[in-house]
């Protein structure tokens, strides 16, 4: 073979063409094998971003499952009691509102709101009916009926009961006729509920 046609002056000059055409050629793969590992590596950010929101929402869940399960053991209900002059005089009726704690704990601060109706008695009925001040506590188990003044049918019906408490994690919780609880707040004693 003869190589008298290659000018060897020139030949640094093509090798360096020839290596700076590799080297482009491997910076090139290079280049394109660290954007697909980059956007793997991106996809397995994004999936774990969104195991940790899940995750997160989970746990906001459970916390606020715990947060509530005292307070949503305890039920309120209430009955109108016919009274003397049952049905149109002014002592025609009163409420008497039924607080069961079905909870572990005791509750307390227990006390029934009338709006404006002036609560005469609490009387525990289990175990035994003894009279007892408000607020008062009601242990696991046991329920409390508040009694309201007696009224007339139609000004009862216009009220709407709510039962206070505060359970054993020290939150003051409000429960109203219709089952729904909320945390009291300042914001709920002023008519703005927190959920």
């Amino acid at each position: 073979m003869n190589l008298d046609w290659i000018q060897w002056g020139d030949a640094p000059t093509w090798f360096g063409s020839v290596a700076g055409a590799v080297a482009l050629g491997f910076t090139a793969f290079t280049v394109r094998q660290q954007t697909k590992q980059l956007a793997a590596q991106q996809e397995i950010n994004k999936e774990q971003l969104e195991n940790l929101r899940l995750e997160r929402k989970a746990l906001q869940g459970e916390v606020r499952d715990r947060h509530t399960a005292q307070a949503r053991k305890v039920k309120f209900t209430f009955d109108v009691v016919p009274g003397e002059d049952f049905p149109d005089g002014p002592n025609s009726c009163w409420y008497a509102a039924h607080v069961i704690n079905d909870s572990d704990e005791a509750i307390r601060n227990l006390t029934v709101d009338y709006q404006g109706l002036e609560e005469l008695q609490a009387a525990r009925l289990k175990p035994d009916t003894q009279l007892m001040e408000q607020p008062c506590t009601a242990g696991p188990g046991h329920e409390v009926v508040f009694s309201s003044q007696t009224s007339f049918i139609e000004h009862l019906e216009s009220i709407h009961p709510k039962c206070h408490f505060t359970d054993a994690a020290g939150v003051d919780w409000v429960l109203d006729q219709d089952g729904r609880l909320v945390e009291d707040s300042p914001s709920t004693s002023s008519g703005e509920s927190s959920e």
